[in-house]
Order: structure tokens, then sequence, then C-alpha cells
């Protein structure tokens, strides 16, 4: 998750994976908030075309998570077995759930458990 690094206005003039990378006072944010995509979408889009960028960028994001929640429920219900997956694959699913659990518990996902809906 990003540490960002601000300008003397508050706005984001750079990002980080840790908070010791680079120099200056860095901040944690979530990878979906407005700042951190405002920032990554100016870099992408070379400051032209910002709020069509930021757009796509945060329905990317989304659309990514529900994603990986979807390839758990497919695990879960067996429709899918989790080791015939390739390796790359595992790890980044596993790494993705495990900076998830510790930045919104168990139960941080978008579609959420379907233990008790039926």
């Amino acid at each position: 998750m990003p540490y960002v690094e601000r300008n003397e206005s508050g706005a984001v003039i750079a990002v980080a994976s840790t908070p010791d990378a680079g120099g200056g006072e860095k901040e944690f944010l979530p990878l979906e908030h407005a700042d951190v995509l405002a920032f990554l979408a100016a870099l992408s889009a070379g400051k032209e075309g910002g709020s069509a960028s930021l757009a796509m960028m945060a329905s990317d994001l989304r659309m990514i998570r529900v994603i990986e929640d979807v390839v758990d429920l497919l695990i879960q219900k067996n429709v899918i077995i989790f080791s015939d997956l390739p390796q790359a694959v595992q790890s980044k699913l596993l790494l993705k759930r495990g900076q998830r659990e510790r930045l919104f518990g168990k139960g941080g996902d978008i579609i959420g458990s379907s233990e008790g809906i039926l």
C-alpha cells in the first residue's frame, strides 16, 4: 500500500511502497484514496485527461477486487483448485489476500462471505 509525500499545498508529489523510501515525511493512504489515484492518473496521462484516467483507474481497481473475490469464491466452492493455478498467480493471490486481511480484517472483501445467505 502506498505511502505518499505531499508538497506545501498538500498535493501528493511522490508515492512509495515503504514509509522510509526516499526522503521527506510519508503518510499512509489506501490505494483507492482519491489523492493517490489523482497522482497516478496525472502521471499516466501526462497531466492531460486526468479525470478520465482517474475514473478509469478507479474502475479498474474496483474490478480487480471483484475478480479476486470471485476467484476466492470459486476456490472455496471447489470449482477451481488453487494448486492448479500457475505459481505466479498463486503467489499474487496469497500476497493480495494477506494485504487485504492486514488492512481490512478477515471480512474485508467486496463480495463478502457467502455464509448465511441461503
